[in-house]
């Protein structure tokens, strides 16, 4: 498992929300997608099964990101080690 956080600088709200919209839904490998502001920068964190998953989707995410005029992201990457969640 992959976990990607993506610290985008000068990204609006308006601008992720352009981009969700195309991608309603997890995409086949993705296990969480959470997204929000931090001082003033847009911070987008996912958790992938794996990395070919992950740049399988990513070849249609930045087409969208770039038809959104979304700033380049700052981009840390690192192995899950221990992944636990909830359904509610």
């Amino acid at each position: 498992m992959i976990c990607r956080i993506y610290d985008v600088d000068g990204a609006t709200l308006e601008q992720y929300d352009e981009v969700d919209q195309q991608f309603p839904d997890l995409p086949d490998g993705g296990r969480c997608h959470i997204a929000g502001m931090l001082d003033g920068r847009l911070q987008v964190i996912e958790v992938w099964d794996s990395r070919e998953q992950l740049e399988a989707f990513e070849e249609k995410l930045g087409p969208a990101m770039q038809e959104a005029n979304v700033p380049n992201p700052k981009v840390t990457e690192f192995e899950v080690h221990n992944f636990e969640a909830t359904s509610s």
